[in-house]
């Protein structure tokens, strides 16, 4: 799961259709910013002890279970530990009124529940817009991409280590290790202890052809080579993968889609190395490297960054 991208929803309600009701706006919102949703339904005390809640952006709390006015103490149960916005609610209109002017409550809004005002969702409107609001900032921005390219680089050496084991023919593993192999090779440009430890022979292409580094390399298993942090990066175990993916498959509508994901490794870069400045607009901008044009941190590139995070995710893990 993408964390810096999942949004976490804890419904406390006993009545399960008005949960799947409110969790279906919120998914609905929150899909169509680039962001994922997860969510679980309390009814005891005892589950918020059960369950950990550091994570939770969002409590929505029903003021009333059965007969009995339980909201309350399941808000001060959470405030104890914690200070996430909380949405209270109740279709009592007078015992909502109430609460809210008690003044006992720190960082909770009020909604009467009635259809016809729909006051819980303009609260959960305004409440998921802050957080977008929040993200849509270059520091959460260069946060949120640097941290899911590193979470799904991870997937991305899972998924070679799947993908080669589907591979029988050891032929054909022999010329996906050469494919994959020549890649580094191309790539390589300097003097390191560690590339040519891990090949077993000098391995700049500065000093050797490819022809007799080909057939004096070690052997190896792609799932080393994409974890050896000494030696590889997220753009090299990319390639790897589409190696690996294209080995199986050729290059289908999948190998296609994906292909694409070197470009959110480009921002990547970009977010990892330079610095924002603002432009004429008053919008912060990154100046890509080695070009004179610049990415520009707008709302909408916001949440396509956001998007395509996700969807790269989904096809990767489908491979």
């Amino acid at each position: 799961m993408l964390k810096d991208l999942t949004y976490k929803v804890i419904v406390i309600d006993d009545e399960v259709d008005l949960y799947e009701d409110y969790i279906e706006i919120i998914e609905n919102k929150l899909a169509g910013e680039g962001y994922l949703l997860t969510h679980e339904r309390y009814e005891e005390i005892s589950e918020l002890d059960e369950n950990p809640l550091d994570d939770v952006d969002l409590f929505l709390v029903d003021l009333k279970f059965g007969k009995v006015d339980k909201g309350p103490e399941f808000i001060q149960k959470i405030r104890e530990n914690h200070l996430t916005d909380i949405l209270f609610y109740s279709s009592d209109s007078k015992a909502i009124q109430s609460n809210r002017t008690s003044g006992e409550y720190q960082g909770v809004f009020f909604a009467v529940r009635d259809e016809n005002k729909n006051e819980i969702l303009l609260l959960l409107d305004q409440l998921i817009n802050k957080m977008i609001k929040r993200s849509n900032t270059p520091l959460s921005t260069r946060g949120i991409v640097l941290g899911c390219v590193a979470e799904l680089d991870n997937i991305i050496k899972s998924k070679v280590e799947e993908l080669y084991k589907r591979i029988d023919s050891d032929q054909q593993k022999k010329a996906l290790a050469d494919s994959c192999a020549k890649l580094y090779y191309k790539s390589y440009k300097g003097q390191s202890k560690n590339i040519n430890d891990f090949w077993g022979c000098d391995f700049h292409s500065g000093l050797r052809a490819w022809e007799t580094v080909k057939s004096d390399y070690k052997s190896y298993e792609l799932a080393n080579l994409v974890n050896n942090v000494s030696i590889t990066d997220s753009n090299k175990n990319f390639q790897v993968l589409l190696k690996t993916y294209k080995a199986i498959n050729g290059k289908d509508a999948t190998y296609t889609a994906i292909s694409d994901f070197i470009n959110l490794l480009n921002d990547r870069n970009i977010f990892a190395h330079v610095q924002e400045e603002l432009n004429d607009d008053r919008q912060y901008q990154f100046k890509r490297l080695n070009s004179e044009e610049y990415l520009i941190l707008t709302d909408e590139a916001c949440r396509k960054l956001r998007t395509a995070i996700i969807n790269y995710c989904t096809c990767i893990n489908k491979m």
